[in-house]
């Protein structure tokens, strides 16, 4: 027994579709969508006349004011602006020091001592071990 016979065996049989969907389509007009057998089928060929282009496809002729861009300038442009985006190296500037006020100074520096008695004051359990270690 080869697996090639098996794998080209392969089908699917749609089982027979019950008889209250087969109402129930009815009543609202569904149709069925395409299936892989309507899929598989050839396409009409186009005609000719689908290829060429409708009055509302063709270009439109624009009249320039003086200022406006020409199509030449429009491609230099573009062209310019592609080699801007082009990546380039990044430069970074140290910051600039912001001018500090006294006022500001001597706020920082009250906050700090502020902040270093707090931490004194929070509960230590060294103390508990030293007092283990002396006896």
């Amino acid at each position: 027994m080869s697996k090639k016979g098996k794998k080209n065996a392969v089908s699917f049989a749609k089982p027979p579709e019950p008889a209250f969907l087969r109402r129930i389509k009815e009543q609202i007009g569904y149709k069925e969508g395409p299936t892989v057998d309507t899929k598989r089928e050839n396409l009409p060929d186009c005609d000719p006349d689908d290829l060429e282009d409708r009055d509302d496809e063709k270009p439109t002729v624009v009249v320039l004011k003086s200022g406006d861009l020409t199509q030449e300038q429009a491609e230099e442009l573009g062209v310019l602006e592609e080699h801007s985006k082009e990546p380039k190296r990044i430069m970074y500037k140290q910051p600039t020091k912001r001018p500090a006020n006294e006022a500001d100074k001597e706020k920082l520096r009250k906050e700090v001592t502020a902040k270093k008695v707090k931490n004194a004051s929070l509960l230590s359990f060294d103390e508990e071990e030293d007092d283990d270690e002396e006896d």
